[in-house]
């Protein structure tokens, strides 16, 4: 996954898939300094990612920008990019009107597929 440096930020464009729906966002942070990954609600509504709210934690989620409540929410089956995820929680959050991401990818999807971020190549790779 190849990203591009914007204002000191490594930023990519990745695929989001859930249940067959497909929606490219394309301001997505990658930061491994953030535990958890964050997709923005309204877009992840557009593929069908809507809150379960009968069944979703909300979190509070702390940062440098200060808090903000997420819904924490565990997919059985997504695919963001090359990578597929399977019984995987994020957050969805209302990221885009509050930070101006579609997302942010955290240190959880680093984690659970093994990858590292080349700064010289400015790609994200498997391990």
């Amino acid at each position: 996954m190849k990203f591009e440096m914007n204002d000191q930020l490594p930023l990519v464009a990745v695929q989001i898939e859930f249940n067959g729906m497909k929606r490219t966002f394309t301001n997505v942070l990658l930061d491994t300094g953030c535990t958890s990954s964050i997709l923005d609600t309204d877009l992840c509504e557009e593929i069908g990612l809507m809150l379960d709210l009968e069944n979703a934690i909300t979190r509070k989620m702390y940062g440098i920008g200060g808090t903000e409540i997420c819904i924490e929410q565990k997919v059985s089956g997504m695919k963001i990019d090359t990578f597929h995820l399977r019984d995987f929680t994020i957050q969805l959050g209302d990221v885009r009107e509050m930070h101006g991401f579609d997302g942010i990818i955290g240190s959880d999807f680093f984690l659970a597929n093994q990858l590292v971020i080349d700064f010289e190549k400015m790609e994200v790779r498997k391990n």
